[in-house]
């Protein structure tokens, strides 16, 4: 009876922990994102960027990149462009 509740909780708490593995990269999200969202906006519907890149763009100001891909989990990638803080172009890749 005791192994049957340790292995119960067990799966709970796989359970509760894989709440939070579903990845915001879905096709849905992207559609969200529009031109002169700010970063933060981006943020909340995609989650964080971990590959960001920026320049500055004389004339323009400052650019920045942010990739999101799942290439080992459906082959998706996107690439968000922000011009001075807000989003200037984006691309959906699968």
């Amino acid at each position: 009876m005791i192994r049957l509740f340790r292995f119960s909780a067990l799966v709970a708490a796989v359970a509760i922990l894989c709440v939070g593995c579903g990845s915001k990269l879905t096709k849905e999200n992207y559609d969200k994102v529009k031109i002169g969202m700010t970063q933060d906006q981006v943020t909340e519907v995609l989650g964080s960027s971990k590959d960001k890149s920026e320049m500055d763009a004389p004339g323009l100001g400052k650019m920045e990149t942010w990739s999101y891909d799942n290439i080992g989990y459906g082959g998706k990638m996107v690439v968000i462009t922000f011009l001075n803080g807000k989003v200037s172009d984006r691309m959906w890749h699968e």
